[in-house]
């Protein structure tokens, strides 16, 4: 897969006259945006644009203009946003509505549910969300000899388990596809359990629980029909939402979603899209994102046939070449230590301009993660490492992060004035956002509350979350789609009473309830929404006079020596980086010198790449014809077109940038302007 460089220069596929009637056909039956749609692209925006600071899509001329596509997204690290953001960036890019794939347990749900019918979402039952408890208990009949083999006491395994269905342990502890039942009191799963937890409740005799075999053949006859129609789909093959640093392995669904459209139909080629979801904090208020998609992957007709005849091999190189265009697109490291050290060397290397644009951040990210997983044992990285911790634990203790170090660098007299004079803004904004902040206060409690309930809940019923962090801004975004307009409504109620009958406002009072009311809710909707940006502000403020107190207190001396420590590992981390990174990849230098230009003039470079995209949507991607098949992936078993309902679909364990709040660090940065340009001169 080639860098989007390279795609600009090959010629355009739409050689012909043929070929661009076709598209002109595809365009015209493909599904087209309703007005329901419409209407939730823009509640999706209001809400999207209130919950993060920052949303930015990149390579969304890689989404086809027109015909049959599916965009996978990874990792699913955002529960219901995840979707949203996606839906917003094809609105934005080529005006193309998406129908997501989703578990059906989600259409059930009163918000969420509703919001996904409107959106045209195709719901699939996953197993584990019909465990059902069954009678009795088991044990290993031998677990030494035989750990497939389960025996029940008071169990009637003939009346309520079946082949293909699923029997799992209780608390989430782990789950096994059913082999066969052999009686009453003897059941043969197809995996032993694995972890100690699982054998252990096992050994000692566990309660359980079973859920009848999942045919999803219906699911995937919808999905062909909406690919037929040259619709997009929509899908995240890792399954349910996580929180881990790494992707989990990809379900099978998503290879025969695609292979098995193109070999029922091999009119229209049908294009796979990786989508990354990157997320700054993803669980947190005023948080960042940047979604990135990727070169395409073509299934043409050659495909579909070759899937016809050899499936599991087929769809086994679909599923490696998918998983390597998606960590094309994100981030992922094996923990979190390992993220954190790559965060950290990436803020200590000298950019030569600086902020840093989000886009080379993600790039900076990815590589230093490869460059260090390739020379994570050669000594200079392993001091590297140690060095960066240490940084780390020093900043903690000093309750302050990286970019607030540069303080030191200022005189005390300066510091103080600064301090004193964000002291004063700081206390001239808490006055002017204390009556929407008081008044918005019970959507932010209930928020809070029930968030953190749901995230117990997830932790609980899941074994691959760590913190459950992906259900909290989820979670929060919908809670406060309720508690909002519901607050809204009582105190406009309690407003127009108020004034009826008293008659606070005689000029108001004169008017019509409805008047009132509506003239009530304006101005509570503008109260709390300054308060909301006035409070973003001052927030920033307020985390700024930390640092401020530490140069001017006793831990000033200390400051000192992580400044002294800053400029060294600096220096260190970009001497490494710079000489390791053309070993790792060869157009290292390149690419800095593309991510200077990005973050010169950005906006004009997002303007190029609208008018590259007619001309690349087609042409930017690769076909999967020169894959050759490493062998079985995580398939058990991949058969023929009519054995569908056996495929594993699910595991069974904004339209515009917004730039963030002004810096309340303008004194540093002129200091740091100056020095970008002389850079800049020199290169």
């Amino acid at each position: 897969m080639g860098s989007n460089d390279a795609q600009t220069e090959q010629k355009p596929l739409l050689a012909t006259e043929s070929e661009e009637k076709d598209v002109n056909r595809s365009k015209k039956r493909q599904p087209k945006p309703t007005i329901v749609y419409d209407f939730l692209m823009w509640l999706s925006l209001i809400v999207t644009d209130i919950f993060f600071r920052e949303v930015k899509f990149t390579g969304t001329f890689n989404i086809p203009v027109s015909g049959p596509a599916i965009i996978v997204i990874a990792p699913h690290a955002n529960q219901f946003l995840d979707g949203a953001l996606t839906m917003l960036a094809l609105k934005k890019a080529v005006n193309r509505p998406l129908h997501f794939v989703e578990a059906a347990t989600s259409l059930k749900r009163q918000i969420v549910g509703k919001l996904s019918r409107m959106s045209g979402a195709i719901p699939v039952e996953r197993p584990q969300d019909l465990l059902r408890p069954g009678p009795g208990t088991i044990t290993f009949s031998n677990y030494e000899t035989d750990p497939c083999l389960l025996v029940g006491t008071g169990t009637q395994f003939t009346k309520d388990c079946e082949v293909k269905g699923l029997i799992g342990l209780p608390h989430s502890a782990g789950s096994s596809k059913i082999q066969e039942v052999v009686s009453d009191t003897e059941i043969r799963i197809s995996k032993p359990f694995k972890t100690g937890i699982a054998v252990d409740m096992i050994k000692s005799g566990t309660p359980y629980k079973v859920a009848p075999k999942v045919d999803n053949g219906h699911v995937f006859n919808a999905v062909f029909a909406q690919l037929h129609r040259g619709g997009v789909v929509g899908i995240s093959p890792e399954g349910g939402s996580h929180d881990r640093t790494d992707l989990l392995p990809l379900k099978p669904g998503v290879a025969i979603m695609g292979l098995g459209a193109v070999a029922e139909d091999p009119t229209y080629p049908i294009k796979i899209v990786p989508c990354g979801m990157n997320y700054f904090h993803p669980h947190k208020f005023r948080s960042r994102a940047v979604l990135e998609f990727g070169t395409p992957i073509v299934l043409t007709a050659e495909d579909g046939a070759k899937y016809r005849e050899n499936p599991r091999d087929t769809v086994s190189a679909l599923l490696k070449t998918l998983t390597d265009a998606m960590k094309t697109v994100t981030v992922t490291c094996p923990d979190y230590e390992t993220l954190m050290i790559i965060q950290a060397a990436r803020r200590l290397y000298d950019f030569p301009i600086k902020p840093v644009p989000l886009g080379a951040v993600l790039d900076m990210n990815r590589r230093l993660i490869i460059g260090y997983t390739r020379y994570q044992d050669d000594p200079r990285i392993m001091h590297l490492k140690d060095s960066v911790l240490r940084y780390n634990a020093k900043l903690e203790q000093l309750g302050i992060r990286d970019h607030q170090v540069e303080i030191a660098r200022v005189g005390k007299p300066r510091v103080f004035f600064r301090l004193l004079q964000r002291v004063a803004s700081l206390a001239i904004m808490a006055t002017l956002s204390l009556p929407g902040t008081l008044l918005f206060s019970p959507v932010f409690i209930a928020a809070k509350v029930i968030s953190a309930k749901k995230q117990r809940d997830a932790l609980a019923n899941s074994t691959v979350k760590i913190k459950a962090n992906d259900v909290l801004g989820s979670w929060k975004v919908l809670v406060a789609m309720v508690v909002a307009p519901l607050l809204y409504f009582t105190y406009s109620l309690l407003g127009t009473i108020l004034l009826r009958r008293y008659e606070i406002v005689p000029v108001v009072s004169k008017l019509h309830p409805l008047v009132i009311f509506c003239l009530i809710w304006a101005v509570l909707v503008s109260t709390t929404f300054a308060a909301f940006w006035i409070g973003e502000v001052g927030m920033d403020i307020f985390k700024s006079i930390r640092p401020l107190f530490s140069a001017l207190g006793p831990n000033q001396n200390m400051l000192q020596e992580v400044q002294e420590e800053r400029r060294r590992l600096t220096m260190e981390v970009t001497g490494v980086c710079n000489d390791l990174g053309p070993k790792v990849f060869p157009d290292f230098n390149r690419v800095i010198q593309k991510s200077i230009h990005k973050g010169l003039d950005e906006e004009e470079e997002e303007r190029e790449d609208t008018a590259k995209s007619v001309s690349m949507r087609s042409q930017s991607s690769s076909s999967l014809n020169s894959i050759v098949s490493t062998g079985p992936s995580s398939i058990a078993s991949v058969g023929p077109l009519e054995n569908l309902g056996d495929i594993q679909i699910f595991s069974d364990t904004p339209a515009r940038t917004r730039r963030p709040s002004a810096d309340v660090s303008n004194w540093i940065e002129q200091a740091v302007i100056s020095k970008n340009r002389e850079k800049l001169k020199e290169l």
